[in-house]
């Protein structure tokens, strides 16, 4: 687990590390710099960080990079509102954190929203796809980062000051929820446009993140 920052200009430096880090982990908006021929609409985000793919190996660190900047902020978060509901959150996001650096390191082995043969792979029987190293560590990284948000936000809840805060990520957490959970409809429905649900997803999370570890630095 990351050492906690002690000073305060520790944390406001671990805290812009961990922004960067959420710029990573937000990086699908890269493929229109770099050509990429995937759909934003149908593919996976995790097809960028397939072998063959324009700039994979980019891609690839960039989740390992993410991973180390949730890592940060589970660390940052935690010393800035120490609380019960801060510690758990900080488990959740390293959870997370570790869950992403295994996508960098274990990246798919295929393009299903342009490879015939592993499209049908993917939308094999749910036991299929729970064999597979990333299925399993995309499941693992977005349920921790859940409830590590729903940590955070009961926590902040709590205080006047940031009560309208934790309000508003718990809003994120159910729509990010909802979202998931038709993610995976469409994927065991053979419909299309998970692509786009999965990117809203990631966004949500992101800004919710982010505005969290701007709240940290504004903070006296």
């Amino acid at each position: 687990m990351t050492p906690a920052p002690k000073s305060r200009p520790g944390l406001r430096l671990c805290a812009i590390a961990g922004l960067v880090g959420l710029v990573a982990y937000c990086d699908f908006p890269l493929q229109w710099v770099i050509g990429s021929q995937l759909s934003p609409l149908r593919a996976y985000i995790s097809e960028l960080s397939v072998a063959g793919q324009p700039a994979s190996l980019a891609f690839r660190i960039s989740d390992i990079a993410a991973g180390i900047g949730l890592a940060v902020l589970a660390s940052v978060f935690a010393t800035w509102r120490p609380t019960s509901g801060t510690r758990t959150g900080r488990v959740a996001l390293t959870a997370a954190a570790v869950a992403s650096i295994v996508d960098g390191a274990s990246p798919m082995t295929c393009a299903p929203s342009i490879d015939q043969q592993c499209w049908t792979a993917d939308h094999a029987g749910l036991s299929t796809q729970l064999t597979q190293l990333h299925t399993i560590s995309g499941l693992f990284g977005f349920s921790a980062v859940l409830i590590a948000i729903v940590s955070y936000s009961v926590a902040l809840m709590h205080r006047p000051s940031t009560r309208c805060f934790g309000a508003a990520g718990l809003t994120v957490a159910t729509a990010a929820a909802a979202l998931g959970g038709i993610e995976v409809g469409m994927i065991l429905t053979a419909a299309g446009w998970t692509g786009l649900v999965e990117r809203v997803q990631v966004c949500l999370i992101s800004a919710w993140l982010a505005s969290l570890a701007i709240c940290v630095l504004r903070s006296p």
